[in-house]
């Protein structure tokens, strides 16, 4: 019995909140300020069991004073810019982009305004809207009035702006738009007011700068421009001031360096100007200081380089400079390390390597390298059997008797190949 008599009284109370506040079991938040007056009255803007029309929105919000005569459900203030920016919108979709109960201070829209909504003749017409908007500088008045030709309803800057299509009188003058960008430095103080002679529209910068067109300056030399550009290193401080005598316009790097024009330097050495470029290697720590013996300062490589001058050198041979160089292939393997027996100084390539310096190869003996070095990876080995008529162990016999053990080594004693010689030991 008492929970039904607790069931009786709920309902009693529910009932009376219902007819005293029915608004209040019903209504999702407040309403904003502009419809703070319809709190209680549901029914101005909602159908019973419907969503809520755009008829009613439209009753009280004129689409075509939307920008123009109120924002937000207010008045505008008298100096506001105004844009009609309902203007051509669907009159049956207000909740798309609106929407209410969500406190007393009205919320942006539910989504940004897509221009991409509107009629065809409204979207190609940027003014009918934006009047206000319309910009009144100098460059906007020498342009087409369709501001689609160089912005974007989605980003409105950048623009891309097109030189093309404005008037050729107009485009020669750039100075008529760009007053303001007029540079007053004292480079653009002596060149022609003709932007395009260095410039272009497509790209500012770099400009095509062309020394040829400075008539203004007369004889004046590159500094008058240039001062704050002009070197102070070592180098510069015993040249000439005329930055011509080495430099072109067209293409300031790689200079055209001429020493002769150092009449300042008298007797300096080129160590007094290229101090930091002085090798350390051990080819030049026993030559001359003076580079003029090898180089030319007309080009610098390769040297002209000559082993006479070498006198720090004495007896030490090649190596002693050249290990690096030192070949490691099967001939240089077998032959001696006095690389002077087969090289110049003078011209290391090609080599005239002189096979008399170990063995004569006249008369019958001009034969091929294989007949007599049989084994194809040491020339230091090498018989003699393969063309003599004698065998190896009568030859062996023969030495022996004569107390001759090194009887494989024939060139120890026979220098030309002949039986009459005579060797080291006799």
């Amino acid at each position: 019995m008492k929970p039904l008599l607790v069931f009786i009284t709920s309902l009693i109370i529910l009932a009376a909140l219902a007819t005293a506040l029915p608004n209040l079991l019903i209504n999702p938040g407040k309403l904003t300020k502009g419809h703070k007056h319809l709190d209680t009255n549901c029914l101005a803007c909602h159908t019973p069991f419907q969503s809520v029309s755009s008829v009613q929105c439209i009753s009280c919000h004129k689409p075509n004073d939307i920008g123009v005569k109120t924002v937000a459900g207010v008045v505008l203030p008298k100096n506001s810019k105004k844009v009609p920016f309902h203007k051509g919108v669907a009159t049956n979709s207000c909740i798309e982009c609106h929407s209410d109960h969500k406190g007393r201070i009205p919320t942006k829209a539910l989504k940004p305004f897509m221009h991409a909504s509107l009629p065809q003749s409204i979207k190609n017409n940027c003014i009918s809207c934006h009047t206000q908007q319309q910009p009144v500088d100098a460059l906007h008045k020498k342009v087409s009035s369709n501001c689609a030709e160089c912005h974007t309803t989605k980003q409105w800057k950048p623009a891309t702006f097109d030189h093309k299509k404005i008037t050729a009188s107009v485009a020669k003058e750039c100075i008529s738009c760009h007053k303001s960008d007029l540079p007053n430095d004292k480079l653009h103080a002596n060149v022609s007011s003709n932007c395009a002679e260095c410039h272009r529209t497509t790209k500012w910068k770099p400009a095509t700068f062309d020394h040829k067109n400075l008539a203004a300056l007369g004889e004046k030399s590159c500094i008058a421009c240039h001062k704050s550009d002009l070197p102070n290193d070592k180098l510069h401080a015993n040249v000439s001031s005329n930055c011509a005598e080495c430099h072109r316009t067209t293409k300031w790097k790689p200079a055209t360096f001429d020493h002769k024009n150092l009449a300042t330097l008298g007797g300096k050495s080129c160590i007094a100007c290229h101090k930091s470029d002085l090798p350390n290697d051990k080819l030049h720590a026993n030559v001359s200081s003076n580079c003029a013996e090898c180089h030319r300062t007309t080009k610098w490589k390769p040297a002209t380089f000559d082993h006479k001058n070498l006198a720090t050198l004495g007896g030490k041979s090649c190596i002693a400079c050249h290990k690096s160089d030192l070949p490691n292939d099967k001939l240089h393997a077998n032959v001696s390390s006095n690389c002077a027996e087969c090289h110049r100084t003078t011209k290391w390539k090609p080599a005239t390597f002189d096979h008399n310096r170990y063995f004569r190869l006249d008369s019958d003996h001009r034969v091929s390298c294989a007949t007599c070095h049989t084994e194809q990876n040491n020339y230091k080995r090498y018989t003699c059997y393969g063309c003599h008529e004698h065998s190896q162990a009568r030859i062996a016999a023969e030495h022996i008797k004569e107390g001759i053990a090194n009887y494989n080594n024939c060139m120890k004693c026979h220098r030309n190949g002949k039986a009459e010689e005579k060797g080291d030991d006799d």
